[in-house]
């Protein structure tokens, strides 16, 4: 006996085999929106559990900024309306005997804006830190703004900071001569604004380029060293570079007297916090829960700390974290020395996102089940 074969209509049928009607798919799609809106709207009410933390890092940098502009002006060091048409004192020049290696202009501007220490908040936040934890720090001249929002998001989080210097500076960084990255700590901490020294300084990659042209490099980078008491850490020259990156771990640990600290925040391209590694310059740049690997004797502190589980805010490659943050980047308005705030918005609640999934799975297995029970769906197919 021939079986018949079905007819045009049910091979049209909309209630085919793994089918849902389209009034429970409407349903089921109107439940999600429901739930998203229901998390953001929690997520506004809830707020920012660090906004006083985050305004009191903007407001600090802000205020830091203004206190340097006024020293360089106080030592007669003119602002170069084209390179800083903010006007904000932390663009040096283009090229000096305390120029290490080129820079960016574009990205020198960027640092400027005070956002980056509510950026370094976040970082530090998410990386676990809690007040009156310490962290290692190493900076150099070649981002001063960056610098100053780091201190200012470790004064605003009552953070421990152990901080290593160097004193040469990429193009357009603290390169002048008379301010130096140690001059700008030194006349912050003076002004109450920022109590953080640094515990040692060196020359940095002023050894490397032996001083500039005619050689006053070093000895500029001396004098500031001494002007502002900071016990010499001397790298650099014969040493091997391994033999330097050691003696900043040991410096850190002997600061730390034997703790581990809550995290390593590096400034810049220091060989010593880099090391000379294969692909190093491809190296994430932000916030670094886990460090890539890295092997050889010549590995930098960033994977030393990174290999003892400390977290690592690396801060380089400016554009990047500023595209991720939602900073502009060298835009008018950081130029004209406006810097917009940014909303801080609250987390989403874990308990809330559970309980709206346990919802759309409910609902849709009693639309299933419905449709089962009207012969709309088979159930062999789910």
């Amino acid at each position: 006996m021939r079986k018949s074969r079905p007819s045009l209509d049910s091979c049209r049928d909309p209630y085919r085999k793994g089918k849902l009607p389209l009034r429970s798919l409407a349903i089921l799609a109107v439940a999600a929106i429901a739930v998203i809106l229901c998390l953001e709207a929690a997520r506004a009410v809830s707020g920012d559990r660090l906004r006083s933390e985050k305004r009191a890092a903007r407001d600090l940098m802000t205020a830091a900024m203004q206190t340097i502009k006024a020293e360089r002006e106080k030592l007669g060091i003119p602002i170069d309306p084209m390179a800083d048409p903010g006007g904000t004192g932390l663009i040096g020049a283009a090229y000096n005997d305390l120029t290490t290696t080129t820079g960016s202009l574009a990205s020198k501007r960027t640092s400027t804006n005070p956002e980056f220490a509510v950026v370094v908040v976040e970082m530090l936040a998410e990386a676990g830190v809690r007040p009156g934890d310490p962290v290692a720090v190493s900076f150099s001249g070649s981002f001063p703004a960056l610098n100053i929002a780091v201190l200012s998001a470790v004064h605003a989080m009552k953070l421990k900071p152990v901080i290593v210097s160097s004193i040469g500076a990429s193009m357009y960084g603290a390169n002048h001569p008379d301010l130096t990255w140690l001059d700008m700590e030194r006349v912050l901490s003076e002004n109450g604004l920022l109590p953080y020294r640094s515990v040692a300084a060196s020359l940095g990659g002023i050894a490397d380029t032996k001083g500039g042209l005619d050689g006053t490099g070093i000895d500029a980078g001396l004098r500031a060293i001494g002007r502002n008491k900071i016990p010499l850490l001397r790298e650099g020259g014969d040493r091997p570079l391994r033999v330097d990156i050691g003696r900043r771990m040991e410096l850190y640990d002997r600061e730390l007297a034997g703790r581990k600290p809550a995290a390593f925040i590096n400034v810049g391209g220091a060989a010593t916090s880099l090391g000379h590694v294969p692909g190093v310059e491809r190296m994430p740049t932000g916030l670094l829960m886990k460090v890539p690997a890295a092997h050889g004797p010549d590995r930098g502190i960033l994977f030393l700390m990174g290999e003892r589980g400390v977290p690592v805010l690396h801060l380089l490659r400016i554009r990047t974290i500023a595209a991720q943050y939602g900073i502009p980047f060298d835009p008018l308005l950081t130029q004209a020395g406006i810097f917009p705030d940014r909303p801080g918005r609250g987390r989403y609640s874990p308990a809330l996102a559970v309980a709206g999934l346990v919802l759309l799975l409910v609902l849709m297995v009693f639309l299933m089940r419905r449709a089962a029970g009207r012969g709309r769906i088979r159930w062999g197919v789910f």
